[in-house]
């Protein structure tokens, strides 16, 4: 267990997505996207932050069915690509999806990367749910997991971080409390507290912004 989430978490998260490949299959809507243009529009963002003429290392953090990977190669990247996710379920449909791809179960705390351990890490998606919903204190605790893992990422970089969230100045967003979503700026205030290189972009869609950190 990573020390942030509790049993109870992981499994209302890995039935959640149980769940929802069984309605959807492998499409877009079972990762909670609205369609895959909208998926791919956040894939491009992220792939901003990525070298065009060099190969390199990437870990897809909450990777679902490790679509970013087939997104990456279709645009021309070099990428030596690890996924990981906690849903055992997303790990064995992204085998059936993509095959031959190295996705492991569990979240970033289990997978332990080591430090510089890839040039990338990249993260669509996957903080978008409230996991703290049982704690003590919720209003105090929310976004300390999240919080957590965009630390843990910026580690196992040797050269960049690329995460997106959902922006709470978005009124439809913000009346979700099923949803995590927070104020850019002060994600980014705390990023700068240990990545001296931080920067943040939005208007690419309506209720999200992508966080670039780099080495």
């Amino acid at each position: 267990m990573s020390g942030f989430l509790s049993e109870k978490q992981r499994l209302r998260i890995q039935t959640r997505h149980k769940s929802s490949i069984e309605y959807y299959g492998y499409q877009p809507q079972a990762l909670y996207w609205s369609s895959q243009e909208i998926q791919f529009i956040r894939f491009k963002k992220l792939s901003e932050i990525l070298p065009r003429n060099q190969a390199c290392s990437i870990l897809d953090v909450g990777c679902g069915f490790g679509d970013l990977k087939a997104y990456l190669q279709q645009q021309g990247f070099d990428i030596d690509y690890t996924g990981i996710d906690l849903s055992e379920d997303m790990v064995r449909s992204a085998g059936f999806k993509h095959p031959g791809i190295h996705v492991k179960q569990g979240d970033l705390f289990d997978f332990n990367p080591a430090e510089k351990q890839f040039d990338f890490v990249l993260l669509s998606g996957a903080l978008n749910e409230v996991v703290e919903t049982e704690l003590e204190g919720t209003a105090e605790q929310k976004g300390r997991y999240a919080k957590a893992v965009i630390r843990k990422m910026y580690d196992t970089c040797k050269q960049g971080v690329a995460f997106n969230l959902l922006d709470n100045r978005n009124a439809w967003v913000a009346s979700r409390p099923d949803l995590q979503s927070f104020q850019p700026e002060a994600i980014a205030d705390y990023c700068q507290s240990f990545a001296h290189n931080v920067s943040w972009q939005d208007g690419y869609v309506d209720n999200d912004f992508t966080v670039f950190m780099y080495r």
